[in-house]
Order: structure tokens, then C-alpha cells, then sequence
């Protein structure tokens, strides 16, 4: 499951017509152990891209969560490296995701993410 990296290409637009993206933790965990379950090949299947898509979208509203707060002046509730130099797999992402207790599972992907962010990057004394 590790291959299936957060900077791979982009999902084709005909997978996320066929396969809606999953939504929560618990759809996305679904969505991961089906995936597992094809074996070989399964990185390029219209279900890892509709899981890439879920995570992709998670990834972009995080970041821009991120800039409205500093636009705002806010403290930044997370600091991650720039885009595409984060060291976080797909599987490292779901390993996070199985961590969630069963009653948090029905949160949205992209709130689960952010969640997963903030505490994988912390902001130092110095960047907040």
C-alpha cells in the first residue's frame, strides 16, 4: 500500500466519475482494504485514484486553511513542509487513519487530515 504515494499523478477525471472519492475515515479505511485486497496492480485501479482524489482534496483544503489563517493573522494550527516534500506515504496516512477510535471514523477525510497534519508538523517557537 506504500507505493500509492500522495504525489502520485494526478487521478484520471474518468475514475473520479466512476468511483466517488471516499468522504470519511471509515469510507476511506473501506476504500483501502478493498484496494489491498486486488493485489497487484492495484495502485493504477480507478480505486486508488478515487483515494488519491479524497486525500489530494484533503491535502489542498488543509493548505489553504492554512494560508486564510496567516491571512488573518492568525497562529498556524500546523507547519508542514512546502508541497510535494512532505515524507508521508498513502499508507503512512491510513496507518494515522486506523489509529482514529471507531467513534471518530465518521469524521470528514479532510478533517482527519488536517488532524493528522497538525500533529505530524507542529509549528517550532520560531515559525508560529
Amino acid at each position: 500500500m506504500t507505493a500509492l504515494a500522495l504525489q502520485a499523478p494526478a487521478p484520471s477525471l474518468q475514475a473520479a466519475q466512476t468511483i466517488a472519492p471516499p468522504e470519511t475515515v471509515r469510507e476511506l479505511l473501506a476504500a483501502a482494504d478493498a484496494l489491498a485486497a486486488l493485489g497487484e496492480g492495484a495502485a493504477n485501479s480507478p480505486q486508488a485514484d478515487a483515494i488519491r482524489l479524497s486525500v489530494q482534496n484533503a491535502a489542498m483544503a488543509y493548505r489553504a486553511a492554512l494560508a486564510e489563517a496567516a491571512q488573518r493573522g492568525e497562529a498556524q494550527r500546523g507547519c508542514p513542509p512546502p508541497p510535494g516534500q512532505a515524507q508521508l506515504s498513502l499508507g503512512d496516512l491510513i496507518g494515522d487513519f486506523q489509529a482514529f477510535p471507531q467513534a471518530n471514523r465518521d469524521m470528514p477525510v479532510a478533517t482527519a487530515f488536517a488532524l493528522v497534519m497538525t500533529l505530524r508538523y507542529p509549528c517550532t517557537e520560531t515559525q508560529k
